[in-house]
């Protein structure tokens, strides 16, 4: 075999591996592709679902914008991996409720808490949200500031939950008349929030049921000493008419005898 041949069949040989590789890296690029698009894909429905599901009273308006932002900033990266009229479509629909909510004056109308498993898929939503929270600040996507002030906010809201779930049971008691279980709600709702009754956050919830339980015991407290009174009312008047009675009965005795 001459040397013609063998140069030959090495540069064959070295052009078949050398394409081989390239084929093997352009396979394991497209798979790393792939597997971006997918994340960014999870993350988008994450977001969405903290956007949509979680609820109003929850949610500063400053978190709600800064994830109105990581959204449109994920859409921003599928696009560079694959450029799509729909997925520019909704990002561009996006940006535009965002602008329309941080320009808007109008409170959101807060949801009422009155169900124990709305209770614990509220409370997974905090729990994802502050693992979110931990990876954006390794991304550099928020900084370390506001990523613990949103996690402490999120662990008062744990308990501020269960609070505000005892609070509607104790106002639907209050409307149902049944005082004394309204009371044994508000006072839960103050227990559920001990652990947080320190932080500026709590007082004004704390405060809240504090005077409407006062407001209560101050009402049952009045009616009881009413009630009282009109006791003690019903007993001397009858006592009086038992008087009267007797005395009508001791008269017409005394008349009947004298006349007989």
């Amino acid at each position: 075999m001459t040397a013609v041949t063998i140069t030959v069949l090495l540069l064959v040989i070295g052009g078949f591996i050398a394409f081989a590789i390239f084929l093997q890296l352009k396979e394991q690029a497209r798979l790393e592709k792939l597997r971006k698009v997918a994340t960014l894909n999870n993350q988008l429905r994450q977001v969405r679902r903290y956007l949509d599901d979680m609820p109003p009273q929850y949610q500063p308006k400053d978190m709600r914008l800064w994830l109105f932002s990581r959204m449109i900033a994920i859409y921003d990266q599928l696009l560079l991996l694959q450029p799509d009229p729909t997925l520019t479509r909704r990002r561009n629909h996006l940006a535009e409720e965002m602008s329309e909510f941080q320009t808007s004056k109008q409170k959101r109308r807060a949801k009422t808490m009155n169900d124990e498993l709305l209770i614990i898929e509220v409370k997974r939503l905090f729990e994802s949200l502050k693992s979110f929270l931990i990876l954006s600040q390794k991304e550099k996507t928020i900084d370390q500031d506001n990523a613990h002030r949103y996690s402490k906010l999120l662990n008062f809201y744990h308990y501020k939950v269960n609070a505000d779930y005892h609070g509607y049971l104790a106002r639907k008691a209050f409307l149902s008349g049944q005082m004394q279980a309204a009371i044994d709600m508000y006072k839960e709702a103050l227990a559920q929030l001990t652990p947080i009754k320190d932080m500026i956050e709590a007082q004004p919830t704390v405060q809240k049921y504090q005077e409407l339980l006062q407001e209560i015991e101050d009402d049952m407290a009045l009616q009881k000493a009413e009630e009282e009174i009109n006791k003690n009312m019903s007993s001397e008047a009858e006592e009086e008419l038992d008087d009267e009675w007797s005395k009508f009965i001791e008269d017409s005795t005394f008349k009947g005898k004298k006349r007989f």
